[in-house]
């Protein structure tokens, strides 16, 4: 087998499906690909640099031309995978990560396109304040998922499948909010 940082990385993302993000070692990884520990080093660092690479997969989707747009796909994304939300805040935290600046810049351009006349500390201060409320949203509705222990697994997928389209449109609400903000503190300004 050829050893990649792409085939480490996707193994690991396999894991992360399969067991959730705390089964998810180095170790692990390297018996699942069948090589020694210390060979998976050569192409990541560490396993937080693992963490950051898996974060930027699960990212890479991310899309919209609106802030509603973006709340929601970045939502969607994250519930997409078991453990999403936490893999995206510990990977979004690593220093070399892009994770986190290309997301703010994302949302940013939205605001952008949104609030043409806003100020950029307030366009900011609204991309992080989204990015923020989603991540957190997901990462609250995923551990409840996870500690509800009285549901069978196929009730907790059902319940959770179910609450999707719920949790989306939430995060669609909230940047509408932030948007008519933004809005209401520039016309406030412009006064």
């Amino acid at each position: 087998m050829h050893l990649s940082r792409d085939t480490i990385v996707s193994t690991a993302l396999d894991l992360l499906t399969a067991y959730g993000l705390a089964d998810v070692t180095m170790r692990r990884v390297a018996t699942t690909l069948g090589v020694a520990p210390g060979a998976l080093y050569w192409h990541v660092a560490n396993k937080q640099a693992l963490i950051a690479a898996m974060a930027a997969q699960i990212l890479s989707p991310v899309a919209g031309d609106t802030p509603a747009q973006l709340a929601s796909s970045l939502h969607t994304e994250l519930a997409r995978w078991r453990d999403g939300a936490e893999v995206a805040i510990a990977g979004s935290a690593y220093p070399e990560a892009t994770t986190r600046t290309e997301l703010e810049d994302l949302f940013t351009a939205a605001l952008r396109r949104s609030v043409p006349d806003a100020t950029p500390d307030s366009i900011g201060v609204a991309a992080r304040t989204l990015i923020h409320y989603v991540l957190g949203a997901a990462f609250m509705e995923q551990s409840r998922a996870q500690l509800s222990t009285a549901a069978t697994a196929a009730q907790a997928d059902a319940a959770s499948a179910a609450a999707a389209p719920e949790a989306d449109a939430a995060a669609r609400r909230a940047a509408e909010l932030v948007v008519a903000g933004l809005r209401t503190l520039q016309a406030d300004a412009a006064d």
